[in-house]
C-alpha cells in the first residue's frame, strides 16, 4: 500500500527517520501507534504545526473527527499556508456533516492556494451532494483545469452535466476522461448512456 498524498507531504520536510515511521504506521494503518507519535513529538515540539496535523490525521482516521478538528485547526493557526492542513479539516467538518464550514475551509485553502485542485474537487462534491449542480460544475472545471489528468475529477465533471442536462458539457468532459482513463469512460457509459 502506498502512502497517502497527504502524508507523502508531510514526510517530505521530516528527518528520515521520522519520516519512516510515519509511512510505516499508514501503510499498517496503525492509527493508534501514529497518534501516540504525533502526541510524543508534540511533547518536544508543541508549536510546529506538522505534529498538530499528524494528531488530527491520526484522529480522523479512527473517526474522532471532533477531536481531528481541533488539532488541524491549531495546525492551521500555526501553519496558515498548509494545504494539506486545510483539507484535512474540511474533510472531518464534512464527515459531521459541517457541510457550509467545510465549504468556507476549501475556499481558505484556496486563498493561499488558488490552484488547489483538491480543494475544488471537495468543494463540487459538497455542492452536488447539496443539489447545487451549478456551483459543483464550476468548481469541478477549475479541478480539471488545474489538475487535467485527475480521472476522478472528469467523471464527476461528466456526471454533474448529466444531471444537470446539459449534455454537449457532459460529452465534452466524457471524452476528456476517456483520454485519461478509458475503462471509467466506459463505466461512465454504462452508467448513464446505457439506460
Amino acid at each position: 500500500m502506498s502512502v497517502t498524498p497527504m502524508i507523502a507531504a508531510l514526510a517530505s520536510h521530516l528527518d528520515q527517520r521520522t519520516a519512516s515511521q510515519i509511512t510505516a504506521l499508514e501503510q499498517k494503518q496503525d492509527w493508534p501507534g501514529m497518534l501516540t507519535l504525533a502526541r510524543a513529538q508534540l511533547q518536544r515540539e508543541p508549536e510546529r504545526a506538522d505534529w498538530w496535523f499528524l494528531q488530527g490525521y491520526a484522529l480522523a482516521r479512527q473517526g474522532q473527527h471532533a477531536a481531528a478538528i481541533e488539532s488541524f485547526q491549531k495546525a492551521t493557526r500555526l501553519s496558515p499556508e498548509d494545504e494539506a492542513s486545510w483539507l484535512a479539516l474540511g474533510q472531518s467538518q464534512s464527515a459531521l456533516g459541517q457541510t457550509e464550514r467545510a465549504i468556507q475551509t476549501y475556499r481558505q485553502v484556496l486563498r493561499y492556494r488558488p490552484e488547489s485542485a483538491p480543494a475544488y474537487l471537495a468543494m463540487a462534491d459538497l455542492y452536488m451532494r447539496q443539489g447545487r449542480t451549478d456551483l459543483a460544475i464550476v468548481n469541478y472545471r477549475e479541478n480539471v483545469r488545474y489538475d487535467p489528468e485527475s480521472a476522478p475529477g472528469w467523471y464527476a465533471l461528466a456526471a454533474a452535466y448529466q444531471s444537470a442536462g446539459q449534455l454537449e458539457g457532459r460529452d465534452e468532459a466524457l471524452r476528456g476522461l476517456r483520454k485519461r482513463d478509458p475503462a471509467a469512460a466506459d463505466q461512465f457509459e454504462k452508467q448513464y448512456l446505457s439506460k
